[in-house]
């Protein structure tokens, strides 16, 4: 459901291309009476912090860099119809946007003014024309200017909200980056909506001499079907990659030049077997890959340049895990969970005998270690630790200490190093997708330019080359209900055309909480299913849509994770008046929580360390630590067993502890397995499994060691809901899920742009 030119350009050149070198000639004066502030009709823009005030209200709104750059061209232009065509020139440079980039920032722009399409005051839309200002406009000096200390005066802060807005100001209140994509990257899934930088990791020093100019991203693989897990060759002229069909739903793999448009099958699996996650050998040579078949998952290694595939190994986890050559081309390092038995979560494949053996490094217990990946010179051996919270580590190739290279606690979806062993790029979600460049000598996450049409996941670098590929991600979703018995089919809810995740039913199964962009940002919404007129958004807050909304138990409050200023924060919502009010949670980062059967307990997730996840329990208001539990995924609450359970990051099954977190004992050994720890769901004092199993998509079926495999119903048998999507009412009648409607996955390219010490390679 998401989608971007070339390593250099950074958020703050593109900030530079905003507050400086602008046309002249305008309605207020000359250029040099030009500054950081304009005002137009009864609003005034900063430019600098790209917010809009209203000199009415005072309501402040925040605009993306894009669509303060379309303004800019309308003023330019004031009076004047400017095409489509000529904004998309000037905004989107050397790239290829779709029409949809530049019709949200309008949309987002009349937002900010409080305008209307119908009766505009502000923008006008001239039917195959363009669009046109029509407000007055006019450049204002700011306050600095006015003293005289442009250069030693710190600017105010930006304006913070006081208040609620009232409810008929809840769209224009919104201004900020789709938050929403987070999640749907998280699920294989993404749609780009504008580029805002806000809330990325700050750019380094560097940034400020890179060049104005980016190289541009191109589509090299775009068809109808998923195209997944590209990556290039050593010299960058071949690439390989996954490709799904969408009636067989068979998975093989495919091969092509870089500068074709043709792909030709790779290797031939068998009646019933998956091809997946190819990697190039350093020397060009040859390719491994994973072949599925039921439960059985093995490692094969074939020519590239034809042949048939031989099988070195079996894998270490049955669903697969993405993995890496050895230097030297005689192993495989694939990622996992430390077990007592191993030393190590990265263990190496021997291709000669077919064993496996751990790598000696310092790790915890249960900490996960994924996504290994060696540096192009053979020295390093870099792999993201944790999930929800993840960050990159480096060590030596032989073993050793890792270091960490990021500070993120973040959603990491992929990575690869830079052909100079330097660095590293990486896919970051957060407000929205986007690829970031860090060093291994330090500093802060360089942003790369934002893609237009689809969000930027699993970048992969060729070792001898300055190129990248990435998947282009692209989806649009739904709400629907279903049946828990299995009967009936998928009833849909609140249907729109934008991207709507993470319901949330309270527990009489009458009001439904949910985030969507539907409005052009990511939004909380709230309604009544049998009421669609009661639909409404909540002002006052960015949802994360990592979790589904959670109930009081009387159906009165909501709790949240949103967008702060400082990083995501915990709110809790009044339903009745939808006024937003942020806990003071003591520690970074929650990322879930409960309430308890008390109004003065509260469970929390927050970052233990590590990339680790600690639950714990809060006494209100004084937010003392009552009890806490390491290494959770996520937990609910059972009202009716007065017990708390949770999934863990790295053991299948469920446990449950007491409301004070103490005597916790396994409740399921066997379901959800880890990449599953979201899908369950607690009715009735008995808790259900609603992810894949057993040729089933979307199931029910209840836990607890000693049920049969065959109780439940199959829901939906050929789809499944995107994960972390779901909940059920307390009867345990109805589960509301998120389903995809559209998805599509490309290949995109582009060159990057070699430092000048590395000679280019």
């Amino acid at each position: 459901m998401l989608a971007k030119p070339a390593l250099g350009q950074t958020g703050v050149m593109e900030e530079r291309a905003v507050t400086g070198g602008r046309r002249t000639g305008n309605a207020a004066g000359t250029q040099a009476a030009r500054g950081d502030m304009l005002r137009v009709g009864d609003h005034d823009i900063d430019l600098s912090r790209r917010t809009v005030v209203s000199r009415i209200d005072g309501a402040s709104r925040r605009l993306t860099l894009k669509s303060l750059q379309v303004l800019l061209a309308l003023v330019d232009e004031a009076g004047k119809v400017v095409s489509r065509d000529a904004l998309l020139a000037r905004v989107w440079p050397d790239t290829l946007p779709t029409d949809d980039v530049l019709t949200q920032a309008i949309a987002l722009l009349r937002k900010a003014f409080g305008d209307d399409r119908e009766a505009p005051r502000y923008i006008e839309t001239i039917a195959k024309g363009g669009y046109r200002l029509l407000a007055a406009h006019e450049w204002t000096p700011t306050p600095a200017d006015t003293a005289g200390t442009a250069e030693t005066q710190t600017p105010p802060p930006a304006p913070r909200p006081v208040r609620r807005a009232p409810r008929w100001r809840w769209a224009a209140a919104a201004a900020a980056s789709l938050l929403l994509v987070a999640l749907v990257v998280f699920l294989h899934a993404g749609v780009a909506r504008d580029d805002d930088d806000e809330g990325a990791p700050p750019a380094s020093a560097a940034a400020t001499s890179a060049p104005d100019t980016a190289p541009p991203y191109r589509a090299i693989v775009s068809t109808t079907e998923q195209e997944t897990t590209p990556r290039l060759s050593p010299d960058g002229t071949q690439l390989v990659f996954a490709r799904l069909d969408p009636v067989t739903r068979r998975q093989r793999l495919h091969i092509q030049r870089v500068s074709q448009a043709n792909a030709r099958p790779f290797a031939a699996p068998g009646p019933g077997e998956q091809d997946s996650l190819p990697a190039w050998s350093r020397d060009g040579r040859r390719i491994a890959f994973l072949r599925r078949a039921g439960q059985r998952c093995r490692f094969m290694v074939a020519a590239a340049d034809g042949g048939d595939a031989r099988a070195v190994g079996d894998c270490t986890d049955p669903d697969g895990l993405p993995f890496d050559w050895t230097p030297d081309g005689r192993g495989l390092v694939t990622g996992g969970t430390r077990t007592a038995a191993d030393t190590g979560a990265l263990r190496r494949l021997d291709l000669a005998s077919g064993r496996w053996q751990a790598l000696d490094y310092a790790i915890d217990r249960d900490a996960v270690d994924a996504l290994p990946r060696h540096s192009p010179d053979g020295r390093w051996l870099g792999f993201r630790r944790g999930t929800t919270l993840g960050d990159l580590w480096v060590m030596p190739a032989a073993g050793g200490t890792p270091r960490r290279i990021t500070t993120l606690r973040g959603d990491i979806r992929g990575w690869s190093w830079l052909p100079d062993s330097r660095g590293v790029v990486f896919s970051l979600v957060k407000e929205e997708v986007r690829l970031y460049r860090v060093d291994l000598a330090g500093g802060e996450p360089l942003p790369l330019p934002v893609l237009a049409g689809g969000n930027p996941v699993h970048p992969d670098i060729a070792a001898d080359d300055w190129s990248m590929v990435f998947e282009i991600d692209r989806l649009r979703s739904g709400l629907f209900r279903l049946r828990t018995d299995g009967r009936g089919a998928a009833e849909p809810l609140f249907a729109s055309s934008g991207v709507d995740l993470t319901p949330g039913i309270s527990t009489d199964g009458a009001t439904l909480a949910f985030v969507s962009d539907r409005s052009l940002h990511a939004q909380l919404w709230i309604g009544q299913p049998a009421r669609p007129e009661t639909l409404r958004a909540v002002a006052g807050i960015v949802p994360v849509p990592r979790h589904p909304p959670v109930w009081s138990g009387d159906g009165r409050r909501l709790l949240v994770i949103g967008r702060g200023e400082d990083g995501d924060r915990l709110f809790e919502v009044d339903v009745g008046s939808d006024a937003v009010t942020p806990l003071p949670v003591p520690a970074p980062s929650p990322t879930f929580a409960a309430y308890t059967d008390r109004d003065d307990r509260l469970l929390v997730g927050i970052d233990g360390g590590r990339g680790r996840l600690q639950l714990v329990l809060y006494a209100r208001p004084d937010w003392r630590r009552v009890a806490a539990v390491e290494d959770v995924s996520v937990a609910r609450y059972d009202a009716v067993g007065r017990r708390v359970c949770f999934t863990r990051p790295a053991r299948a099954g469920i446990w449950c502890a007491d409301t004070g977190l103490g005597s916790i004992v396994a409740y399921d050994t066997r379901l959800p397995a880890p990449a599953h720890y979201r899908e369950w769901s607690v009715a009735g004092g008995t808790i259900y499994y609603d992810g894949p199993a057993d040729g089933c998509q979307t199931s029910w079926r209840p836990l607890g060691d000693g049920r049969s495999d065959d109780d439940g119903a199959c829901l939906i048998a050929a789809q499944g809901a995107l994960p972390g999507s779901s909940s059920v009412d307390a009867a345990g009648r109805w589960l509301h899920v998120s389903l995809p409607l559209e998805h599509n996955i490309d290949v995109g390219w582009t060159p990057l742009q070699a430092p000048a010490a590395s000679g280019g390679r």
